[in-house]
C-alpha cells in the first residue's frame, strides 16, 4: 500500500512539473488577475485560450480540460488556518465536501495544502470528487478548486497545478 502511495505521487509530481515547464514555455499565455475590493490580490499565468470570468475574490479559469475556481480567502494567515473550512470555500460550486486525503505541497514559495476529497456537485447534485489547494500570495491565503464527475477532478488535476505554480503579487495598479 505505502510503495503504491509512493509510486502514485511521483507520478503526480513529475505529471505537476512537466505541465508546469510546458505551461511556462509557452509564448502564448496570459494573465488572468484576481482582485479584492479593487485592489489586485493575485495573478496567475494562463493558457492565451483560456476564458476568464471574474468578480470580487473569485476568478474561474476555463480551458478545454479544466475549470479553476479560485476564490481569496477571508480571516486566514496561512493555508493550515483556512484547511477546517475547505468544504465552506467550495459550497458554490461543490457541496458535501468530505476530505479523502491531504498533502503538503509548495507554492509561490511557501506551504500550500492540497485536499482531496468526494462530495456532490452544487449545480446538480451529481456525486463528484473535488481538489482543492489551499495557497499564500503576497500575505493573502487562496484556494483553488477544480472538480467533477467520476475522475473529472483528478483530469484536471496538472493543468490546475500548472496555472497555481504561477501565482505571484500582480504589479500594483497605477
Amino acid at each position: 500500500m505505502a510503495g503504491s502511495m509512493s509510486n502514485n505521487m511521483t507520478r503526480i509530481l513529475a505529471s505537476v512539473l512537466f505541465t508546469s515547464v510546458a505551461v511556462l514555455a509557452s509564448a502564448q499565455d496570459k494573465t488572468a488577475t484576481l482582485s479584492v475590493d479593487g485592489a489586485p490580490a493575485l495573478a496567475l499565468t494562463i493558457p492565451a485560450a483560456a476564458k476568464v470570468a471574474s468578480s470580487n475574490g473569485y476568478v474561474n479559469i476555463r480551458t478545454t480540460n479544466m475549470s479553476l475556481h479560485v476564490w481569496a480567502v477571508p480571516r486566514a494567515a496561512t493555508a493550515n488556518e483556512a484547511l477546517p473550512r475547505a468544504a465552506e470555500l467550495i459550497r458554490s460550486e461543490f457541496t458535501h465536501f468530505k476530505t479523502n486525503a491531504i498533502m503538503d505541497m509548495t507554492i509561490a514559495g511557501a506551504l500550500a495544502r492540497h485536499v482531496l476529497g468526494s462530495g456532490k456537485e452544487a449545480d446538480d447534485g451529481d456525486p463528484g470528487n473535488a481538489e482543492v489547494v489551499l495557497f499564500v500570495v503576497g500575505g493573502r491565503v487562496f484556494a483553488g478548486c477544480v472538480h467533477g464527475e467520476f475522475d473529472d477532478a483528478s483530469r484536471a488535476r496538472a493543468p490546475m497545478m500548472a496555472v497555481l505554480q504561477t501565482a505571484h503579487m500582480p504589479p500594483p495598479k497605477s
